[in-house]
């Protein structure tokens, strides 16, 4: 089974933005049948972040190239009662993460997708594979 991986917003944000590394690693190994996506979450994210920025219109342009070309992962009750189980293990460690990351953690954990971010704390999730391909 190929993995799958879910972009969290420092990787999708760099993949917008055109990175080169990160464009040609990703578009490489969709020939190869492995899938990228986003979740509900990372989604409203970007959306923030092209209201907010200057260049808006190009921003919401590329979101909508994005959604053109990779699956939108919903938050649902599934992976809701995922987030309530991680923030509850994240307090019981003492290592608590910020609730949107929890949620995003959440969608993948519950699809079985690998997590592609820059943040380190999603790796005090248990169960929950991450690699982070911007430090290449």
């Amino acid at each position: 089974m190929a993995i799958s991986y879910l972009l969290d917003t420092n990787h999708a944000s760099k993949l917008l933005d055109g990175n080169a590394f990160l464009t040609q690693r990703v578009a490489s190994l969709h020939k190869q049948g492995v899938e990228f996506g986003i979740s509900i979450t990372v989604l409203g994210e970007l959306y923030y972040a092209a209201y907010a920025s200057q260049r808006r219109e190009i921003n919401l342009r590329r979101i909508v190239y994005l959604l053109e070309r990779v699956p939108v992962w919903p938050y649902d009750q599934i992976a809701a009662e995922e987030f309530g189980r991680i923030l509850a293990e994240q307090k019981a460690t003492g290592c608590p993460i910020p609730p949107i990351d929890a949620q995003i953690a959440a969608v993948a954990r519950v699809r079985g997708l690998t997590v592609l971010t820059a943040d380190h704390h999603f790796k005090l999730v248990g169960g929950l594979r991450v690699e982070n391909w911007l430090d290449l």
